[in-house]
């Protein structure tokens, strides 16, 4: 059976607005958004821009936006499209600049997550000394741990957050689900400088919480509950 379904179409050469281009499409069993763009591109018009990789919910790499939501293409079924809202609309993801067609402009999300220095600091002398003792984390943390080390990159709640989208200098959810990630890890020797970078203006405590990014985040590593942890890290230290 072949259903409506909207692209955002937009090409910078051409100097004209994106606008929304109809096709009719044969919907499959087990179907994909993502397998659905390959048969508009295949089968209908081969100048669809669009991003995928791994096609298994690991790259992160196909995310746009899906009947107004920010998800995973190769993650999410037609069928099950089709059953909420009977029609399909596929539009690129908000909070960045669109390159072509469902094709971001992700600079600003990488740049964001480049400034937490998202990688384990063990300077030698403090680091030695932190292995002289055992180290224990409540269930938790360590649960928050797990869930952080599970991000993509994907930037779903970085497109869908309203503060980044009123505020670009926010630092965003990933960029905060990094900078727990670090900033609780026991054997990281750059606790203040985190806390630094992540109260400071455009900070977490500029989170409003609406929580859109719990709500679109493909694999639950709970960014609000990391920027909750985060603030409250804060207040113990400056207490």
């Amino acid at each position: 059976m072949s259903h409506n379904v909207k692209i955002f179409r937009y090409n910078p050469e051409n100097g004209k607005t994106g606008k929304l281009v109809d096709y009719s499409v044969k919907i499959n069993p087990g179907m994909s958004v993502l397998d659905l763009l390959h048969r508009v591109h295949d089968e209908q018009d081969g100048s669809l821009a669009y991003r995928y990789s791994c096609r298994g919910a690991i790259c992160g790499t196909c995310a746009i936006r899906i009947n107004g939501t920010a998800r995973l293409a190769c993650k999410t079924q037609v069928n099950d499209l089709l059953e909420e809202e009977k029609s399909i609309t596929l539009e690129p993801l908000s909070n960045m600049g669109i390159i072509k067609d469902l094709v971001v402009d992700k600079r600003p999300f990488w740049e964001s997550i480049k400034k937490t220095m998202p990688w384990l600091v063990r300077e030698n002398e403090l680091a030695d000394e932190r292995l002289n003792y055992e180290t224990k984390l409540d269930k938790v943390h360590l649960d928050q741990l797990n869930r952080s080390a599970d991000c993509i990159k994907c930037a779903c709640c970085f497109a869908d957050c309203p503060k980044v989208e009123e505020t670009p200098e926010f630092i965003g959810p990933a960029v905060s689900v990094q900078v727990y990630r670090q900033m609780f890890d026991p054997r990281d020797t750059k606790l203040d400088e985190r806390l630094t970078f992540s109260t400071a203006e455009g900070g977490v405590f500029d989170c409003d919480k609406h929580a859109a990014c719990v709500k679109v985040c493909p694999k639950d590593c709970r960014p609000l509950r990391a920027i909750t942890f985060i603030q409250n890290k804060s207040k113990q230290v400056v207490q």
